[in-house]
C-alpha cells in the first residue's frame, strides 16, 4: 500500500514539474526596451554623475514618477508609451520638489511578435528629443535614433 502511495504522488509531481515549457515565461528581456539616459557636464562634455535625480512621465494621464533617488545616479532607463501615441513627455529635475525639465521625445513605433507568454513588445525607430522647458537640464544630445534594446546610451542629458 505504502508503494503505491509513494508511486502516485511521485507520478503526480512528476506531471506537475513537466507540465510548463519555455514559452510559459517571460524572463529573458523580450519586453518593449527603455530608453536609457546618462549624463554630462554641458561645459565640458565630460561624463557626469548625479547626487539625485528625480523623473516623471506622463503616459497620458498626467505625470507620474518612474523615478527617483538621492544616491549616486550615472544613468537611468525610463519606460516609453506603448500605445499608438508617437511621443512621450519626460520630466526631469533634481530634487524632489523641482521636476521641472520637460522633454518631448518624439518616435515612430513598429510592433514585434515574441512568444505566446510575452506577447508583442514594441520598438521605437526615427527617435528624436526636444527639451521644451530648460531648467535643470541644460541641453541634450541624441545618441542613437532607434531604441531596440537597452544595452546602449540613447540619450545624454546636459547639466
Amino acid at each position: 500500500m505504502k508503494f503505491l502511495k509513494t508511486l502516485f504522488v511521485s507520478l503526480f509531481l512528476l506531471s506537475l514539474f513537466s507540465c510548463g515549457s519555455d514559452d510559459d515565461i517571460c524572463i529573458g528581456g523580450e519586453a518593449s526596451p527603455r530608453m536609457k539616459i546618462k549624463f554630462k557636464t554641458q561645459a565640458t562634455g565630460k561624463m557626469k554623475t548625479l547626487d539625485s535625480l528625480f523623473i516623471k512621465i506622463d503616459y497620458g494621464q498626467g505625470p507620474i514618477p518612474v523615478f527617483g533617488s538621492v544616491v549616486k545616479t550615472d544613468s537611468v532607463l525610463i519606460p516609453l508609451r506603448v500605445d499608438d501615441t508617437p511621443f512621450t513627455k519626460v520630466y526631469v529635475g533634481l530634487s524632489r520638489d523641482e521636476v521641472n525639465s520637460e522633454i518631448t521625445v518624439n518616435y515612430t513605433t513598429k510592433s514585434e511578435y515574441v512568444s505566446p507568454a510575452c506577447g508583442i513588445k514594441r520598438l521605437y525607430e526615427n527617435v528624436n528629443s526636444e527639451l521644451v522647458v530648460p531648467n535643470a537640464v541644460k541641453a541634450l544630445e541624441q545618441n542613437q535614433t532607434q531604441i531596440i534594446d537597452e544595452s546602449k546610451t540613447h540619450l545624454f542629458l546636459l547639466f
